[in-house]
């Protein structure tokens, strides 16, 4: 089922969701279908550029932390698998 989403700024690299959804789900990023990895939960975000160890998420079109290991596009983005260093 194609959901609907939201990327904030041009120079993000998630997409937020606008409703819950479910591995196998879609997306549209920027004209690209992106296949949901996993279960997201509504207003969670959702990797839509594969990414390298160490690549930073941006939200806003700001640095909002890092992927410290190699992740697919699809994958939801949250504290389990991102770091920060903000405020170390």
């Amino acid at each position: 089922m194609l959901l609907r989403s939201w990327i904030i700024n041009p120079n993000d690299n998630v997409a937020v969701l606008l409703e819950p959804g479910h591995k196998g789900d879609t997306i549209d990023a920027n004209g690209e279908i992106i296949t949901l990895l996993e279960d997201v939960e509504f207003a969670h975000k959702v990797l839509i550029l594969d990414s390298e160890p160490m690549t930073p998420i941006y939200k806003y079109g700001e640095e909002i932390g890092y992927l410290p290991l190699a992740t697919p596009k699809g994958t939801w983005v949250h504290n389990h698998i991102m770091s920060c260093d903000r405020g170390k």
